[in-house]
């Protein structure tokens, strides 16, 4: 029944030029995060080392630019989730739609944007917010926890982008010799 999986595993786990340098930043890049994440007691910590595992890419403009993607999308998430909720947080009717309103404005989201990574980091945002704005508590804490989830995310980009800039560049072989 699963005769494909194995084939499958040795596909994916073939290695190739740069993978282990890839997979060493991202390592060391989580395990700084999560060490000044529990050191510093900040919440949503886990978010920045998920983050960080998402932006490593193979080269340094690919890194920046996910960086850039994730920092600009993430804003534009706390900034919708903030001015919004403000229209809706005396009213539970207003507030059942606004929630309504929010998820299908993150499934339209993933369909339309061609960057998936814009959509999908946009779609963590609002998941991550609307529970927080559902809590019975005091919307000055509702605030905080929506402005540390931000930056989680931030240094979780800062630390990740860090280690992605800071790697050696990695040289393709040619196939060729000039000798």
């Amino acid at each position: 029944m699963l005769t494909w999986l194995p084939d499958f595993l040795r596909e994916e786990l073939l290695t190739y030029p740069g993978r282990v340098a890839l997979v060493s930043r991202m390592v060391v890049a989580a395990t700084l995060i999560m060490i000044v994440g529990m050191t510093f007691r900040i919440p949503y910590t886990y978010q920045g080392a998920i983050y960080a595992l998402m932006i490593s890419r193979e080269s340094r403009q690919a890194t920046l630019k996910s960086a850039g993607t994730i920092l600009l999308v993430t804003g534009i998430g706390a900034a919708y989730l903030l001015i919004s909720v403000s229209f809706v947080i005396n009213s539970p009717l207003l507030h059942c739609v606004w929630v309504i309103g929010s998820f299908f404005l993150v499934f339209y989201a993933i369909s339309t944007l061609t960057n998936y990574t814009a959509a999908v980091i946009f779609a963590i945002m609002i998941s991550l917010g609307v529970p927080l704005w559902d809590r019975v508590l005091p919307s000055e804490t509702n605030v905080e926890d929506t402005l540390w989830l931000c930056l989680a995310v931030v240094i979780g980009n800062h630390r990740g982008g860090r280690a992605g800039v800071r790697a050696p560049a990695t040289r393709r072989r040619c196939c060729h010799t000039d000798q």
